[in-house]
């Protein structure tokens, strides 16, 4: 079917969604009572009305409803990966438990010959889910803080900038919202940018997510090691690309042999993949509800400002592609 053919004269509307609410939804109900959303964007979520068309303050209307309608899509977004995250990571933990392991075989325990490949494919979507809910929330603030934050741009959803941003010391900008600029500097940066033993969790982070999506879920490779009770931990490499082909060598009896610990210490994070997914859930979701935070001030000081126009204007540059339709053969 090609759009030329459908009947488009007489087309005087379109059916969608609910667009007038005066009570929250019910997805919003359970994302924020199980957990999945911090309790910050919830609020935020009921203070624009829980984002009913035309809902939206002074500073986010504008005559084509464009600012309030992308702010409305983009808080939907960030709480839909929120519980998308936490939903593949109760999946990732559950295989992750079933998969094979010397132990179990010892033992006489029972496994999942199957797990592995689930849990892997949970561990990439958590990932995914993770990594795009701050994207999201880089757009979020974008909305507030347009122009006034590095190269960061509305609708372009790119952490990245903000996480640059806070590398750098704060500087004051002549603008109403520069004293939140100073408190969302301030508050995020010991969180993106914390030192030892959390150091780097961020690029690790978009370096295990872009791996995962760009080559394949195989190429995070895992190592499965003892304690001391005969009970197996598997760990994820602080190193891309993870080769331990890399040691192994024709035998020389000359050669000094690799010290295994130091070298496992060198290439493996120090906490097993399950309870590194745990912490980073929680990182991010600290990282979301410090940001939402101060987003949520901003909503309620810029309520009546004059209509954002620079973030309309940021919109209107994002390009429309010439892609029409596939030849068919």
């Amino acid at each position: 079917m090609y759009l030329r053919d459908c009947e488009l004269g007489n087309l005087g509307g379109f059916v969608g969604s609910q667009l007038h609410r005066n009570r929250p939804e019910d997805r919003w109900v359970d994302a924020g009572y199980s957990g999945a959303i911090p309790l910050e964007l919830y609020t935020l979520y009921c203070t624009a009305g829980f984002l009913s068309f035309g809902a939206g303050s002074k500073f986010l209307t504008d005559d084509d409803n464009v600012l309030f309608s992308y702010f409305s899509i983009i808080v939907d977004c960030l709480a839909d990966s929120l519980v998308d995250a936490k939903g593949q990571l109760a999946h990732f933990l559950r295989n992750q438990e079933l998969t094979y392991d010397a132990g179990k075989k010892f033992r006489g325990e029972s496994w999942d010959p199957r797990a592995d490949s689930r849990a892997r494919r949970h561990l990439r979507d958590f990932l995914i889910a993770l990594d795009g809910s701050l994207d999201t929330l880089a757009d979020i603030i974008a909305m507030f803080v347009t122009g006034h934050i590095g190269s960061l741009r509305l609708g372009r959803g790119d952490f990245s900038t903000i996480e640059r941003w806070l590398k750098q010391p704060f500087s004051s900008v002549s603008a109403p919202c520069d004293t939140h600029l100073q408190k969302l500097h301030g508050a995020l940066k010991p969180l993106v940018l914390p030192g030892p033993p959390e150091e780097d969790w961020l690029p690790l982070m978009h370096t295990l997510r872009n791996k995962s999506i760009h080559l394949g879920q195989m190429t995070l490779r895992q190592m499965g090691l003892p304690d001391k009770n005969g009970e197996y931990y598997v760990f994820l490499p602080r190193k891309w690309p993870f080769l331990w082909e890399k040691n192994i060598k024709p035998h020389d009896p000359n050669a000094k042999p690799a010290h295994m610990p130091t070298l496992l210490r060198d290439l493996l994070m120090n906490q097993d993949m399950m309870t590194f997914a745990v912490g980073l859930h929680k990182k991010v979701l600290k990282v979301v509800q410090t940001a939402i935070f101060e987003v949520l001030s901003m909503y309620r000081d810029f309520a009546n400002f004059e209509t954002n126009e620079a973030a309309i204007l940021e919109l209107d540059q994002n390009p429309t592609y010439k892609f029409q339709n596939f030849v068919e053969e």
